[in-house]
């Protein structure tokens, strides 16, 4: 285990419990606009508290909105922020806020995103440069640090294909050698080789959600087996609040997560489940 000192270890279990997370990201606003059921921050945060999740992650001004729905969940602050989708890729990137700020408005954690092999070998750089910074802060604050880093890799045709394990290894131990304390980065489909980069990383890795597809059930395959397979919890958002039953979704990952349940079994509860 990473050692830490004090005050990262007592924020880091209010965002896991018993070494796992769930956790509602609602940050997707700062991009793409308010998203269909992501008008309303609080009722979100209700929702997350209501039904499993460990911990909400949201920008400060959606959590300035839901500050009254908090109950007893973890805060991952997300700190940093794109250009707007009018103004460009998401890859383009500025700070919201410093660590200290992030503290004083109650932060349990913060994120920050870093992509990898975009092919704009400035654009990596100033987000490593980013990423190292406030790797720093965190350190001289206390305040435990998630690196949201994800291999982006252009097919052939010029569109995003699943990174390879020897891909994710990278941005794993990216996060290690960062000095961060979290790692959240996508699943690729490859069980074995995504424990092997989990084993290299050492650090606790988050599975991230990511777009909705035509199959919005695969969420719960792909999240067991990344569980399986070294995963210490999973951020799942627009497969929540953007579906047709985002309590029933909530609570089968939840069971996935913390009881055990397999894919089939949390596509089971998420029928059986109300809206």
């Amino acid at each position: 285990m990473i050692a830490m000192n004090m005050g990262k270890r007592l924020r880091m279990r209010r965002v896991f419990r018993d070494g796992k997370a769930l956790i509602l990201p609602i940050d997707h606003p700062v991009y793409y606009g308010p998203l269909p059921g992501t008008e309303n921050p609080a009722k979100l945060v209700a929702l997350a508290r209501d039904n499993g999740a460990t911990a909400v992650l949201a920008t400060a001004g959606a959590l300035r909105t839901a500050v009254d729905e908090i109950g007893g969940l973890g805060i991952v602050m997300r700190v940093d922020a794109p250009v707007s989708h009018l103004g460009g890729p998401d890859s383009v990137r500025h700070l919201l806020h410093g660590v200290g700020q992030a503290a004083a408005l109650g932060a349990d954690m913060v994120i920050i995103n870093c992509y990898l092999g975009m092919g704009d070998t400035a654009l990596e750089s100033a987000m490593l440069r980013a990423m190292a910074d406030v790797s720093a802060e965190c350190e001289r604050a206390g305040m435990p640090m998630c690196a949201e880093i994800i291999p982006h890799v252009p097919s052939a045709d010029g569109t995003p294909a699943p990174p390879t394990s020897a891909d994710l290894a990278t941005a794993m131990r990216l996060g290690l050698e960062y000095n961060c304390d979290v790692v959240k980065t996508v699943y690729n489909g490859d069980p074995e080789g995504f424990a092997r980069a989990v084993a290299a990383g050492h650090l606790p890795v988050i599975m991230a959600g990511g777009p909705k597809t035509s199959d919005d059930l695969a969420i719960f395959g792909q999240a067991f087996e990344a569980m399986s397979h070294g995963a210490s919890g999973i951020v799942v958002g627009r497969r929540v609040w953007g579906s047709p039953k985002p309590v029933a979704a909530m609570r089968a990952m939840h069971a996935l997560v913390f009881e055990g349940k397999t894919g089939a079994a949390a596509v089971a509860i998420y029928k059986r489940g109300k809206g």
